[in-house]
């Protein structure tokens, strides 16, 4: 072993170290504040929050979005295939946005609700709002743009019975603004003439000020046809021209203005103004940020149904090497159209257009025959990855519109935020002690390799960007806790070769050897699971493949690194000989377990656990959440101490009000209660329970109320019940591939462990009445990746035995493999018990019931995989004596 105390592996650690700081230092500045602190914090500093972690709807709230189809031009039948054309198109828009675990549901026949966790309202209503028609325009000839501003500036100046008057006054006279172009090939940018923000605002030298005033008295006195002189349009541009900015604080005003009837008798039928999709600064570098507004051609060139792929990339070569750019393609006879529209308007700009929004308007440099063009000008890749999903998305049969938009606050409060954060950090802190008193050095070793998973986990969601929700808070702490079972299985490992007679260095070389192929197939399982998750899930059953995958990813760099690293520094000083990991309780070090000899009591037992489970389904069924059935769910809150659920569900049946389901919310310190029912078209609904609450005499508050739909609905239910079909099959394949001659009797017995432990799980949840919510859902999915990372270790060992002590007495080897690995068994199964105990206990309503299903799980998983999955091995290895 090479005694050098610093090399290249303790540099690379060191870098992943300080930059997964760097990173995640942002969400440390940003979720840190509160309230307006955050808020003053977060629109003073957007670049860091861009960067940090974003909180869901119930840490940091977020926007919620109602969208109707516009049914004026559509027949009835159709209505239920555009809702879900619609549905469609809005879930792919915002996937490929970058926004995790999006809930998107049907309203009705005709409607669409949307939420997005930890986005903002007009970026929200830019993403979400722009799902009507997609069109492309050609703007309108300058001459004509002049001509229609002159007219509209001679009528205001002149007459202002129905405008709100405006006596600020802008110099007119600017650059026109740049414009990104679309061509065959790429072409260069338009320069433009740079101005100070002052002189943009109009804030021109004392001397040209007076001369204008002078000239303003002077129209004042000539016409007077009302108490006040209009403002011009040109005066509310900062850059005069087609496409020239408006400032923000005068978008209001200038869009009233042109709506009047006196203005818009003026506008050729053949023209209309649009405005720009967002504000943007109105040159480089400018803090002043303004909508443009352009004068466009009123028929469209060509709808949106023409185009069939638009991504975005960065230019590799040519004079625009370096530049962000949109590739965009048409298919059918979108290419003849395109090439005709193009060869017609060559130099003149082609305005992109959703719901008479302008995305953007590039410049045709050229004609382009064969209906793949490429968009230029852009500012960077956020731009050109908007335009490309609004591309991408086509057009609709039917436009929509948003009836309603609110911004929804934490549904928790802050005092379950805290509890959320605060019960996963003892659940850690409980580990740490645990393993510290149980390894000694090793375990304070393996505290700090946690510790530094913990840092890159966070590091890497940072990267990606991910929400992380209540549910997301308690997977993230559970996979960190999960991480300490690589460290497990190598000082379990570690002590074996010291009761051998290895000297401590050797004893570490060796255990880590010996232990690296358990933990690769353990994790390499669970990480299948995740990714499978990841892919074909939507919703919370993405959000956590991604977070299992990442979990466990930075926990393998992490134990097979950080920890080997500081025990090599750890036994190179001084030369060390002995190493301090404890010696282990007796109990369960020297078991002796008779598993194989008792095999049919464990599947008698089985059985019964199972028969039961599939009664109880059967029977009593499951407390579906409204995020399955939608309906509606408010929030009531007491003053006092007292219980009060049988007395809300009295006074609700003496209103005659039915079909309600009234449950504590418990882990949280208020007096709380949940009333859920299915949606109800009542407008009045809300007034007739407080009114029938005040009938009863109930003192309490509807402090929060929810309309929801189902949130996963059929098609999402479906996805979810494949993905883990999926990862049962992946498990399955990669274990009978990797375990050689008997490799499939060892995947049949981990998946038949699996089926196992989630049809004796879902059995615990109807029992109990727990409610089946997402969160339910993703502590089921956690549970698998658990139980098979017990399985695949207990059965690498089998493998290794097998291979030293032969097959002829292979009932006697599983045994003692199973005996082997029973302490580290035990050990895992404690440290991952201490973070879901607490998480049950302390972690508030919202994860309450996901503690609870993953203690159950833990329990129930470290039972098969070690009574039920390897007998199933030994009746395979019977059944099949050659192999398969």
């Amino acid at each position: 072993m090479n005694k050098k105390k610093f090399g290249m592996r303790e540099l690379i650690i060191l870098l992943v170290i300080v930059l997964s700081a760097y990173t995640v230092w942002p969400s440390i500045q940003v979720h840190t504040k509160k309230g307006e602190e955050k808020q003053t914090f977060l629109k003073e500093n957007p670049k860091v929050g861009a960067k940090s972690i974003n909180f869901g709807l119930d840490l940091a709230g977020g926007t919620a979005i109602t969208l109707e189809i516009d049914k004026s031009n559509i027949k009835g039948d159709d209505i239920k295939d555009i809702q879900e054309q619609s549905l469609e198109i809005i879930r792919n828009r915002v996937d490929q946005y970058g926004l995790s675990e999006p809930q998107i549901s049907p309203s009705g026949d005709d409607r669409i609700v949307v939420e997005l966790a930890g986005v903002d309202d007009s970026t929200a209503k830019a993403l979400v709002g722009s799902t009507a028609k997609l069109e492309f325009k050609i703007l309108a000839e300058a001459e004509k743009f002049t001509q229609v501003v002159g007219l509209i500036d001679q009528y205001l100046t002149r007459q202002t019975t129905d405008i709100v008057a405006d006596s600020a006054a802008t110099d007119s006279t600017a650059a026109p603004a740049k414009d990104s172009t679309v061509a065959a090939k790429d072409s260069a940018k338009d320069t433009t003439k740079t101005l100070s923000d002052d002189e943009l605002l109009g804030k021109a030298p004392a001397a040209e000020v007076a001369a204008t005033d002078s000239a303003k008295d002077s129209a004042a006195v000539e016409a007077q046809p009302a108490s006040e002189v209009g403002v011009a349009l040109s005066a509310y541009y900062l850059s005069f021209g087609n496409g020239g900015f408006i400032a923000e604080e005068n978008v209001e005003k200038v869009k009233k203005l042109l709506a009047t009837d006196g203005v818009q008798k003026l506008i050729p039928r053949d023209v209309a103004f649009a405005f720009g999709s967002g504000l943007e600064p109105v040159q480089r570098d400018s803090k002043i940020k303004a909508k443009r507004l352009y004068l466009l051609k009123r028929r469209a060139e060509m709808a949106g149904d023409d185009v069939v792929d638009a991504r975005p990339y960065r230019v590799s070569d040519g004079v625009s090497a370096g530049e962000v750019a949109v590739s965009l393609k048409f298919g059918g006879i979108g290419p003849k159209k395109f090439s005709a529209v193009t060869a017609a308007n060559i130099g003149k700009q082609m305005a992109i257009v959703l719901d008479n929004q302008v995305i953007s308007a590039p410049v045709i440099r050229d004609r382009i025959p064969n209906g793949e063009a490429q968009i230029t000008g852009l500012d960077d890749m956020a731009e050109a990855n908007r335009l490309s999903v609004v591309l991408r998305a086509g057009a609709l049969k039917a436009p929509m519109k948003i009836i309603e938009s609110r911004s929804v606050g934490a549904t928790l409060g802050e005092e379950n935020i805290v509890q959320g954060f605060g019960s996963g950090a003892i659940g850690l802190i409980l580990c740490l002690v645990f393993m510290v008193a149980y390894y000694r050095l090793g375990g304070l070793i393996a505290s700090f390799g946690m510790v530094i998973n913990t840092l890159v986990t966070a590091a890497v969601m940072s990267v990606f960007n991910a929400t992380l929700t209540l549910p997301g808070i308690a997977g993230f702490i559970l996979v960190v806790g999960m991480s300490l079972d690589a460290n497990v299985i190598i000082y379990e490992r570690i002590r074996e070769e010291l009761k051998n007679g290895l000297t401590a260095r050797a004893a570490v070389a060796k255990g880590y050897e010996r232990a690296f192929g358990a933990i690769l197939d353990s994790n390499l399982t669970t990480v299948l699971t995740g990714l499978i998750l990841y892919k074909i899930g939507t919703g919370s059953v993405k959000g956590f493949g991604l977070t299992l995958t990442i979990g466990i990813l930075t926990s393998l760099f992490c134990a097979i690194t950080v920890t080997r690293s500081i025990l090599d520094w750890r036994l190179a000083k001084a030369d060390r000989t002995t190493l301090s990991i404890g010696s282990g309780f007796k109990a369960i070090n020297e078991a002796n377990l008779q598993i194989i000899p008792n095999r049919r009591r464990f599947g008698l037992v089985s059985m019964i656990l199972i028969v039961a489970s599939i009664a109880f389904i059967a029977v009593k069924g499951f407390d579906f959440s409204i995020d399955f059935t939608g309906g509606q769910v408010y929030t009531v809150q007491y003053q006092d101490s007292d219980k009060h659920e049988k007395d809300l569900s009295k006074a609700l049946s003496a209103a005659g009000i039915s079909g309600t389901k009234v449950r504590t919310l418990g882990g949280t310190s208020a007096n709380s209660y949940q009333i859920s029912m299915r949606a109800s078209d009542d407008a009045q609904f809300e007034l007739k329970m407080a009114q029938a609450f005040e009938k009863a005499g109930q003192k309490c508050e509807i402090v929060a109320k929810d309309n929801v739909g189902p949130t996963i609905g059929k098609e999402l239910r479906f996805n979810a019940i494949l993905s883990v079909i999926l990862a049962w099959l992946g498990i399955l394949i990669y274990v009978w591939f990797r375990f050689g001659k008997f490799g499939l009797g060892f995947g049949v017995a981990a998946v038949l462990g699996l089926v196992h432990d989630t049809v004796i799980t879902l059995g615990f949840i109807s029992a109990f009445g727990l409610s089946f919510d997402g969160a339910l859902i993703a502590s089921l999915l956690t549970m698998i990746g658990y139980s098979v990372n017990d399985t695949i270790v207990n059965f690498d060992r089998i493998r290794e035995n097998t291979a030293v002590y032969g097959s002829s007495n292979f009932a006697e080897t599983i045994n003692k493999s199973l005996n082997q690995c029973f302490s580290r068994t035990m050990v895992t199964s404690l440290t991952t018990l201490f973070v879901c105990v607490i998480l049950a206990v302390m972690g508030g309503s919202s994860i309450r019931d996901f503690g609870l299903v993953q203690c159950f799980g833990i329990l129930i998983g470290t039972y098969s995989s070690v009574c039920i999955c390897s007998p199933v091995v030994l009746w395979w290895s019977k059944r099949f004596k050659k192999g398969v």
